[in-house]
């Protein structure tokens, strides 16, 4: 090769070269940044205004607090009682058993009946001489319950043998459970159809 003179290969050579420098100095582009993407968060609910304070209860009609049990009269004096004084015992112990959930007594007159039958209206009468007596159980006071029958037929509440309303309670359910109803007692049935009176 002659000097002076240049080749193709070298002019090839020093144009790559050229282009390599010109690329070098040339800054890349700096890339765009894309947005981060953010999802949407659902708001808050809002929370609920404090609730107001709830009225009274109000009762149903005829409903309120729970009177507690019947009146009942203090143990009377012994003795045949008045006619007026039956009358109450009675209503005192139908208005028990209805309290009690029971059905009301609604055949008093059989009451009246047992009780001038079995102890002339006294509460206070115990008969000594029945077959119940001989036995350590005499009958006791107003419709002649012994003990062992009271104790069984008795209420809550109701349990003095010889007071007459709770007498009349135990009587009253032992003859419901027995005959069915206070009518159905065999003496009430006798009396009303004739015939005698026989004790339950």
């Amino acid at each position: 090769m002659r000097l002076g003179t240049v080749s193709a290969t070298d002019r090839v050579l020093a144009g790559a070269l050229v282009v390599i420098l010109a690329l070098s100095s040339v800054q890349p582009p700096t890339p765009r940044l894309r947005p981060a993407l953010v999802w949407p968060q659902p708001a808050e609910p809002p929370r609920p205004a404090p609730a107001a304070p709830a009225p009274p209860s109000v009762p149903p009609a005829g409903a309120g607090p729970d009177p507690g049990p019947p009146f009942k009269d203090p143990a009377p004096a012994c003795g045949p009682a008045r006619p007026d004084a039956l009358d109450r015992w009675i209503g005192q112990a139908a208005a028990a058993l209805e309290y009690a959930g029971e059905p009301p007594i609604t055949d008093r007159a059989a009451l009246r009946l047992i009780i001038a039958a079995e102890s002339s209206g006294d509460p206070c009468v115990v008969n000594t001489w029945d077959a119940n007596a001989r036995r350590g159980t005499p009958s006791i006071g107003l419709v002649q319950t012994i003990r062992p029958t009271f104790d069984r037929w008795a209420l809550p509440g109701y349990g003095d043998i010889r007071h007459p309303v709770d007498n009349i309670v135990a009587g009253v359910r032992y003859a419901r459970a027995r005959y069915g109803s206070e009518s159905n007692v065999p003496g009430v049935v006798g009396r009303r159809t004739g015939r005698s009176y026989s004790g339950y």
